[in-house]
């Protein structure tokens, strides 16, 4: 909802990692290509130095079939080399092939049971297979031959977050007694309180982690995450700020900021953090597909227009941005390009929950009642965990004189979203008309008690039965 990096996020915060001018690149691949057909038209006589270095240059290049053959060429005049085989063994699983890449990191480990890599790529590659016993075995494996490893105490974490998060807590709680300042550990400890979710231990660790690296504005990020996620927005505006104040071109930061104003109605604020992320991030759709909302939502309809389209532009295989200008066309005016929206999001994505909720809403506003009722119905297939399907729906069926239908859908939406009041409310409209009330006086106080506004509502629409003493004494009682 609110991670908003780029492929490049964290190379600022990578001390080793360097840029690859695309001239060095280009030279590197052609000196690549040479001795790979040097090697192809003699191979016998080559030095395996030179074999080995173009072998490491082949990988990090991306060029695994060429990796691949130069390393089957060196294991033709010497098998017993473990890292050889290891990288024969990576050739092999980037290119997809997780059999062969098992093979070779087999041999590998055969011929040094130590090395760690060897037994984490075993790990990697027994995960691609599905073999979890397997994964876990080597995994462990690495743990007892490195145990002050954190980047390997972390790899079996990694297994246990998607198997057993307890687990994963646990032993980071006891890595973590052995290391109390560790940030990488302390981080992922934060972070495996929200798989659980429980955001509140993860803020603790979060404050924790301050008190060691009082200026790191990932983990403030990270805690305006975790406020958001609790609805606790002061705490995440300032989480945010804090971020921002300790590194101003944080594009992230500003950019889950004005989600957050934009989440408490603040949407002038919002926009403005929204541009500042652009000023960083200039060419990220998402950033713009938010501003667009924002501006919408201030009644600046013209340029959330043009929000929307710079969205599209930089993203065209996104469908929420076609959506939310074909709703705009639609107030505009403008049926036929919301309507061309509508469906270009569909033919992106057919089953788009919020594709087949909009096309209905067409169909619907255009009187089109027995056409909505079946992108509705297409919506609550897909058993999506949204109540707009369902109410959407069980209204049209309500319009149609389908009660019995409407009733369905009002009840299955309850059952999804007990938290929502307009299906409580919608069911007591209908059992008011079936003249069950003392029914209907039940699912209406579920949907006082939620929403008060929805008495008032009641209140006009039915003022004969809210002037009744049935339902004086019920609601005093």
């Amino acid at each position: 909802m609110q991670d908003n990096f780029d492929d490049n996020f964290f190379d600022d915060f990578d001390g080793d990692s360097e840029e690859y001018d695309e001239n060095e690149y280009q030279a590197d691949l052609a000196s690549l290509n040479a001795f790979y057909n040097s090697v192809k038209a003699n191979p016998v006589v080559y030095d395996l130095d030179s074999l080995e270095d173009y072998i490491s240059l082949a990988l990090e290049l991306g060029e695994y079939e060429i990796g691949l053959e130069l390393t089957e060429a060196y294991l033709k005049f010497s098998n017993y080399d473990s890292e050889i085989w290891q990288k024969k063994g990576i050739f092999h699983s980037y290119l997809g092939e997780f059999e062969e890449a098992e093979k070779a990191l087999k041999k590998a480990y055969t011929l040094n049971p130590t090395d760690i890599e060897t037994i984490l790529n075993l790990a990697s590659i027994y995960e691609k297979l599905e073999q979890e016993e397997q994964q876990l075995y080597y995994l462990q494996q690495a743990v007892n031959l490195a145990p002050e490893n954190t980047d390997v105490l972390l790899e079996l974490v990694y297994y246990y977050e998607e198997t057993d998060c307890f687990k994963a807590i646990d032993l980071l709680k006891m890595f973590v007694e052995k290391d109390p300042d560790n940030v990488e550990l302390l981080s992922e400890l934060a972070y495996c309180y929200e798989l659980l979710p429980d955001y509140k231990e993860s803020i603790k660790i979060y404050e924790r982690i301050l008190e060691i690296e009082p200026y790191n504005h990932l983990i403030y990020y990270n805690m305006g995450i975790a406020y958001s996620e609790m609805f606790y927005w002061d705490e995440a505006i300032e989480s945010y700020k804090f971020a921002i104040a300790i590194n101003e071109e944080f594009a992230s930061a500003h950019f889950n900021l004005g989600y957050v104003y934009a989440s408490t109605d603040r949407h002038k604020e919002a926009i403005e953090c929204y541009r500042k992320a652009l000023e960083y991030e200039p060419n990220d759709s998402n950033i713009w597909y938010n501003l667009g909302m924002s501006l919408e939502e201030i009644g600046d309809l013209y340029k959330a227009l043009s929000a929307y389209s710079k969205s599209i532009e930089l993203d065209p295989e996104n469908t929420d941005p076609y959506i939310a200008r074909g709703y705009l066309f639609e107030e505009l005016g403008k049926s036929q390009l919301a309507l061309k929206d509508f469906n270009k999001a569909l033919e992106l994505d057919p089953y788009s929950y919020r594709g087949l909720i909009a096309r209905g809403d067409f169909e619907y506003s255009h009187g089109n009642l027995s056409a909505a009722l079946e992108y509705y119905e297409k919506a609550v297939n897909l058993d999506h965990y949204e109540p707009d399907a369902y109410i959407n729906a069980g209204d049209v069926c309500f319009e149609l004189g389908n009660f019995e239908k409407a009733l369905k859908f009002y009840d299955d939406c309850i059952k999804r979203c007990p938290y929502v009041p307009e299906p409580f409310y919608q069911k007591a409209k209908i059992l008011i008309l079936l003249n069950r009330v003392e029914e209907a006086f039940q699912y209406l106080e579920r949907s006082f008690r939620m929403e008060k506004q929805t008495r008032l509502q009641f209140e006009k629409e039915f003022p004969d039965i809210a002037n009744s003493k049935e339902f004086k004494k019920y609601f005093e009682k």
